[in-house]
């Protein structure tokens, strides 16, 4: 496992050749603001980059119609439901659906026992979500808007403040910040399985080409 770098990350995503990230910086007047970063793995090169760039990595076509559409651009986890349907959520359980042309479709609140879910990964025609403070994964319809099933519960160890969700190899990949473990949800059986375990908190898991990366407290990390 090797460190690449420590910031205040408020986003980061992956790319065809890398990765895309926004972080706090603290200015030479003192002042804070917003910066915008890529990483090229093929070159191994951070560079600095225009907040436009980074728009269009997260939301592809008319990206900036999309971004200024839902004001924070930055802090929401974004899916492909579609060819013209993006799903967009937030930490606080706000879910939207965004149109090809760059509107909102549509507005709700995604919760499970009261508690916000959040994080995307979509398989086929599922979309999953994580509830962290109900150590839940869920199943959510967006036609009918309305959770499908959960897997875990408030009462069960499977899976410990799960914050972040993603889907490989058909599996879903859990980040569970409390148990600081990657788990596997097998798609074909539901099979709960461990995948990494760290010494501190996991807060994201992604894949590029054949390089794995992880974000944890102390910063971002390839496999």
């Amino acid at each position: 496992m090797q460190k690449l770098f420590n910031a205040d990350l408020l986003d980061i995503l992956p790319t065809e050749r890398g990765f895309v990230y926004a972080c706090r910086e603290t200015l030479p007047e003192g002042e804070e603001a917003i910066a915008f970063y890529n990483y090229n793995q093929e070159i191994d090169i951070f560079e600095k980059i225009p907040v436009l760039s980074y728009i269009n990595s997260k939301f592809g076509e008319n990206g900036a119609d999309l971004a200024r559409a839902l004001g924070d651009f930055v802090t929401c986890s974004i899916a492909n439901l579609t060819n013209s349907t993006k799903a967009v959520s937030y930490e606080n359980g706000d879910f939207k659906l965004l149109g090809k042309a760059g509107e909102i479709i549509s507005e709700t609140k995604v919760e499970y026992l009261g508690n916000p879910a959040s994080s995307l990964a979509v398989n086929g025609a599922d979309l999953w979500m994580v509830v962290p403070d109900s150590n839940a994964i869920i199943n959510y319809s967006v036609k009918h808007n309305r959770i499908e099933f959960r897997i875990g519960s408030a009462k069960e160890k499977a899976f410990c403040h799960p914050v972040n969700i993603s889907v490989y190899e058909n599996k879903l990949f859990i980040c569970n910040a409390h148990s600081y473990k990657i788990r596997t949800i097998g798609l074909e059986n539901y099979d709960i399985s461990d995948y990494c375990i760290f010494n501190e908190p996991v807060l994201k898991y992604f894949r590029v080409k054949d390089i794995e990366y992880v974000v944890m407290q102390s910063g971002v990390f390839s496999l």
